[in-house]
């Protein structure tokens, strides 16, 4: 007999809840960067979408910014080191104002030698309201129009500041949605 035969088949453990929704989480955000400006569903979220993305995305070999002191709780328990901007792999913003914004600028861009090191920066705002944008690049068949709202107006000229593949890669969350903004995609205000 082949040792196949008497070797018991092992099965891998169930997820739990909260590892199923954190799993889920994180592939509805992969698909979002592979489909720019696609606004996807997150599953629930139960005590919101930044906190389900950071359970999702933190774990103990990363770090996060936050200047929301509630989330930041929230994050910590994922046992990520909470950091300054200038030395998080994520940051996450609940609104992008004038503050925020300063401190994204701190943010890594990562080296022309290691582009991986750049933060991932999450971002809360509104989609069916404010300024409206041409998004084209990888992912976009032909180009498609994007609107966000309550988004500091300087984002766009950081965000263009750093060279592809410098850079980052940005999620816009509103409620239990999001769309992905990778660095590959070009930006364009029409309004």
């Amino acid at each position: 007999m082949r040792e196949s035969e008497h070797s018991p088949m092992l099965t891998p453990p169930p997820y739990t809840a909260s590892e199923a929704r954190a799993r889920e989480t994180f592939l509805v955000m992969m698909h979002a960067l592979s489909r720019p400006g696609t606004i996807m569903a997150l599953p629930a979220t139960g005590g919101g979408a930044l906190a389900a993305i950071g359970e999702a995305l933190l774990d103990l070999e990363t770090s996060f910014h936050t200047p929301d002191a509630a989330l930041g709780e929230r994050l910590a328990r994922t046992g990520a080191s909470a950091r300054s901007a200038s030395h998080a792999d994520y940051l996450f913003f609940p609104t992008l104002d004038t503050p925020a914004l300063e401190a994204m600028r701190t943010a890594r861009i990562g080296s022309a030698l290691r582009p991986d090191e750049s933060a991932t920066i999450i971002v809360g705002c509104a989609f069916a309201a404010g300024a409206r944008f041409r998004w084209a690049g990888p992912g976009i068949p032909g180009e498609r129009q994007v609107w966000l709202g309550g988004v500091h107006n300087g984002l766009w000229p950081l965000r263009a500041s750093a060279r592809y593949p410098l850079g980052w890669d940005i999620f816009f969350v509103d409620g239990a949605r999001v769309i992905g903004l990778p660095r590959t995609t070009q930006t364009t205000r029409l309004d």
